[in-house]
């Protein structure tokens, strides 16, 4: 991060942009719009400048780029013309906003790839699914560098299926959505929400194998927008025929079933040897219950680089279970905002070079997702924004 940008701190602002057209054209927009945060960005990441740009000069670096993006090209060629519309209208090369999504995967070229790299992402959700006031909760964590550069897209994808011909059962389809994006990526892998009542938030994992050749998780997020149900919702996180390339948590509800409000908690990882989709694992939270997820594995029997978040999720999991149930959003809140473990706070403040740069709060109830820039034990409510998308 430049000096200017850090002597910016914590600002309490967050752009919004309404867009709607095609992939291509909804891309163009968010990136026409967040040129000055993209470029900035990009020329600041660290992970970008020492580790992926360098990984793709080597033969087995630019194998598993090459690799990946061709899988991508047959599976999501939506999703990439919107990245290409981003590219373009920031002003920036495609490569490097297509680096920032291959991610870890890039750094080694066999399937299984062990890789010691440190990615961009944390959090901690909690799902409170108690009567009357069923809430998600989230703390979106990142490094440092992220600080000041997110944004919110509200998008209306116009484009329909007869416009991405021989995608059999991965076609483009009119998608309407809020989401909650960092400076550069597809929207779908922080907070966000779609017209048919699917609110959700993603928690990254580390699983110490990755794959080449297998759909990088933001792409499988961006696809999540479109889900129309929760079977749904499971077929594009078991991405059967490929498999998620790198493992990551999905908490969800789908706020219009008939019924008592269910949470989700999706847990996946990449495709076991000589397997062709996710590792998927859902756990559901019911009236009554409350769960919470940060960036280990709960359930899933799969090897973790430990080095990364096993120390300050354990932390941020005890803390937790020591704090009064968040039966209600003053309670829920409480535990997102909490520093009690100095060194592993949930809310974050820089520890590890990581930062909480928004924490975020669906009440299903109210039909509002509330963010707070800052912590809500100092702060106030920077902007709620609805969740109906009718």
């Amino acid at each position: 991060m430049s000096s200017s940008e850090q002597s910016l701190g914590r600002r309490e602002a967050i752009p919004v942009l309404y867009t709607r057209g095609s992939h291509y054209d909804v891309g163009y927009d968010i990136g026409r719009t967040f040129r000055g945060l993209i470029e900035d960005f990009l020329k600041n990441f660290t992970f970008l400048h020492q580790e992926l740009l360098p990984a793709y000069t080597t033969q087995r670096g630019r194998q598993a780029y090459d690799a990946t993006l061709g899988l991508l090209r047959g599976t999501y060629p939506h999703y990439l013309r919107e990245l290409e519309g981003t590219a373009a209208g920031a002003r920036v090369p495609f490569l490097h906003l297509m680096l920032l999504h291959v991610g870890r995967q890039m750094l080694g070229g066999g399937a299984p790839t062990q890789t010691s790299s440190k990615p961009p992402h944390g959090c901690s959700t909690v799902c409170s699914n108690y009567p009357g006031r069923p809430l998600l909760g989230h703390t979106e964590d990142a490094l440092n560098e992220v600080m000041n550069h997110i944004y919110i897209v509200s998008a209306h994808i116009t484009e329909d299926q007869t416009t991405s011909p021989g995608q059999a059962e991965k076609k483009a389809r009119s998608e309407r959505f809020t989401s909650l994006c960092y400076a550069g990526y597809l929207p779908g892998f922080c907070m966000s929400c779609n017209q048919h009542g699917l609110v959700f938030s993603v928690n990254v994992l580390f699983p110490t194998h990755v794959h080449v050749a297998k759909t990088p998780p933001y792409f499988l997020t961006r696809a999540l927008l479109a889900a129309q149900t929760l079977q749904e919702a499971e077929d594009v996180l078991k991405d059967q025929g490929a498999g998620a390339g790198d493992g990551f948590s999905v908490n969800m509800a789908f706020t219009r079933q008939e019924g008592n409000i269910l949470f989700h908690n999706a847990e996946v990882a990449p495709p076991l040897p000589g397997q062709n989709e996710s590792q998927l694992s859902i756990l559901t939270i019911n009236t009554g219950e409350h769960f919470m997820h940060a960036n280990k594995y709960l359930r899933l029997s799969v090897p973790e680089d430990l080095e990364y978040e096993d120390a300050s999720s354990s932390h941020r999991h005890a803390r937790a279970q020591a704090c009064p149930e968040p039966d209600c959003r003053a309670a829920l809140l409480e535990l997102l905002s909490d520093t009690q473990d100095a060194e592993y706070p949930i809310f974050r403040e820089g520890q590890e070079g990581v930062s909480t740069v928004t924490l975020g709060i669906f009440d299903i109830r109210e039909g509002t997702w509330s963010l707070y820039m800052k912590n809500p034990r100092t702060s106030s409510l920077l902007v709620s924004l609805p969740i109906n998308l009718e």
